[in-house]
Formats: structure tokens, C-alpha cells, sequence
């Protein structure tokens, strides 16, 4: 049996009721993204355990709700939340992305989005949500971050690298301009496997563009991996 929780600095995460568990890439959307001043309601779709939604509720004052299609997962982000300092700002709903209805705009959205498009699915229907985009389409989420943001608001998302310029291209589509980028590597000399991007709501600056590769050749976590998530792992 896989292991059911992880242990962070401030908080736990219990997964073992989630159809994706916790893992890298959550990790680091929820450290690379800062919230802006005076940001005041945060948006976690595909919130799965909560973790990007807590990570958040760290770092910021903001309230903070998180979506999910499954029901089991969703009842464990409750869980997850109810067990930190910052229960009182924490909101789980299952919803599904595609008909949720908020009340008020947010200034920032973020989602680890399923993002296998092409590859054979699971006979798992609840892993297959979690993975594949024809449970949440890109084209899906960049049109609902854009009518769900605030003018200058925040779209953070976590992508394989590959999949950048047809997310950018989509998001442009809807209004949403790039603003920031870091291509992330497994090793120094490897190809990008993962980008993390951020678009803004409207007018944006040439967007600024980043490399960050979590271990050393031998094995060893980089001092930027480190930096970067070192109030949230344990051993960092």
C-alpha cells in the first residue's frame, strides 16, 4: 500500500482517497505562485487533496476555495484544511469547472490541470478525470479563469513542457496575457519536463522567462529547488 499522507512543515496532507496523489508538480505551482498584494479570494480548480489551496493559505491572507469533480476527494480536502491554522479560510466544493457558478470574481486562479491529451486511459474513470484534458478541456479553463478573474487578476498553472505554446496561444485567445515562466528540469543538462506559467488579466509586460532544475547531477536537490520550497518540506 502506497504511503497515505505527507508530512510538510505546517501541515499534512492525507491522499490516500484521491485519485492523484501528491506530487511534484503540485508542489511547485503552489511555492512558485505568489499571490499578489491585496489579494483577497483565491480560486484552486482541480484542487484534488487541497494541497495547492493550503500551500497557498500559508503564504497569504486570502480566502481560498477549492473545486473538484470527485466527491471522495473533495471530502478529504475538507479534512485537510479542517486540520490547519487556516481552516477558517479554507473552502472545498464539488463542483465541476465546467458549470461552476461563483458568486464574485478572484484575483488569482490556479490549477494542476489534467493535461494527457493522447495517451491510453486507465480503467479507472476517477484517475481518468484527474489525468486526461477531456475532463477539463484548456480551452474549458482559460475561458472560465477569464470571466472568473478580476481585471489584472493571476492565472497560475503547472504544464508539461510541451504543452506551453498551445496553452499560451489558448489563453491569448481569451485575454489572457503571459506574465511569467519558468521552465523546470529534472537535472541541470536535461530537457524541460515541466513549465509553470502565469497569465494576467489584460495588459502584461514581456513575460519574463526562467529555468529551474530540481536535482544535481548526482542525485542531489539544487539550492534553487531548495529556496524555493524550503517553508513547506520538511527536510529543506
Amino acid at each position: 500500500m502506497g504511503k497515505t499522507h505527507f508530512d510538510f512543515k505546517k501541515f499534512t496532507i492525507y491522499h490516500d482517497k484521491c485519485a492523484m496523489k501528491v506530487g511534484t508538480d503540485g508542489v511547485l505551482l503552489g511555492a512558485w505562485t505568489e499571490p499578489l498584494p491585496g489579494t483577497s479570494r483565491i480560486l484552486d480548480i482541480g484542487t484534488g487533496s487541497g494541497l495547492i489551496a493550503i500551500m497557498l493559505a500559508q503564504k497569504s491572507d486570502a480566502e481560498i476555495i477549492g473545486i473538484d469533480l470527485d466527491d471522495p476527494a473533495i471530502s478529504q480536502a475538507e479534512g485537510n484544511g479542517r486540520n490547519t491554522p487556516w481552516a477558517h479560510r479554507l473552502h472545498f466544493i464539488q463542483a465541476d469547472a465546467s458549470a461552476f457558478d461563483p458568486q464574485s470574481t478572484f484575483q488569482l486562479i490556479v490549477c494542476n490541470p489534467p493535461f494527457f491529451t493522447e495517451s491510453l486511459q486507465c480503467p479507472d474513470s476517477r484517475r481518468n478525470d484527474a489525468r486526461h484534458s477531456a475532463a477539463l478541456p484548456f480551452d474549458v479553463l482559460v475561458s472560465r479563469a477569464a470571466n472568473w478573474l478580476e481585471a489584472d487578476g493571476l492565472l497560475n498553472v503547472v504544464l508539461p513542457a510541451g504543452q506551453a505554446d498551445g496553452f499560451v496561444q489558448k489563453a491569448w485567445e481569451h485575454g489572457l496575457q503571459l506574465s511569467d515562466r519558468c521552465w523546470v528540469r529534472t537535472k541541470p543538462d536535461t530537457p524541460p519536463k515541466r513549465v509553470l506559467l502565469s497569465f494576467r488579466k489584460g495588459h502584461a509586460e514581456y513575460p519574463s522567462s526562467k529555468w529551474l532544475a530540481i536535482r544535481k547531477e548526482d542525485g542531489c536537490y539544487t539550492d534553487e529547488y531548495k529556496a524555493l520550497t524550503k517553508d513547506y518540506y520538511l527536510n529543506f
